[in-house]
């Protein structure tokens, strides 16, 4: 029978059966000997199915029945670490886009101080062209602050059309942001 003197031994061999069906196969070790049995859960690290002809590396032990069974295999050339690597492009990946936004985000407070971030850019997208399709209010002089605005669509109707800027306090054209365009 097959006498194990190393638990954590790593032998080589070469893939002589596969059946990828059923995901197991059998190894020939280097050197000679009995073939191994290998089980497509014995790859713990794979980045690619098991052929005939591949070299693999693979620690050896016995099943129930004292026959020869790989643990812990992998291909010849591919290390622990390669099988990470698509986490290290996303990582990276994440890193860059976390950067690129907060650089965005700097330059928009950099290049505009004075503008505030509360307005919502759809609601004042959508006053803007409510009032351009289908204009629905009248210029009122009374109307001349946001407390006696209905609507940020009626805010902005008073401030571009009929000059009322007091409405905007910080000068960047959103009117009323702490009361009707947040």
């Amino acid at each position: 029978m097959l006498e194990l003197r190393n638990k954590h031994m790593r032998y080589q061999g070469r893939v002589i059966e596969w059946n990828d069906e059923r995901g197991f196969g059998f190894i020939m070790p280097d050197g000679g000997g009995a073939k191994v049995f290998l089980h497509i859960s014995s790859f713990s690290y794979r980045t690619r199915r098991p052929t005939v002809g591949a070299f693999v590396t693979y620690e050896l032990s016995t099943d129930e029945k004292g026959r020869p069974r790989a643990n812990a295999a992998q291909f010849v050339g591919e290390s622990k670490s390669k099988s990470r690597r698509p986490n290290a492009v996303v990582s990276t990946l994440t890193i860059s886009l976390v950067v690129i936004f907060l650089g965005y985000v700097a330059y928009v407070r950099i290049s505009h101080p004075n503008s505030t971030v509360s307005a919502s850019v759809y609601k004042i997208f959508f006053a803007r062209e409510a009032l351009h399709q289908n204009p629905q209010f009248r210029c009122e002089s009374a109307k001349s602050s946001c407390a006696r605005m209905s609507s940020c669509a009626e805010a902005f109707f008073h401030q571009e059309q009929c000059g009322v800027s007091v409405m905007d306090g910080d000068g960047d054209g959103i009117p009323c942001e702490q009361q009707l365009c947040r």
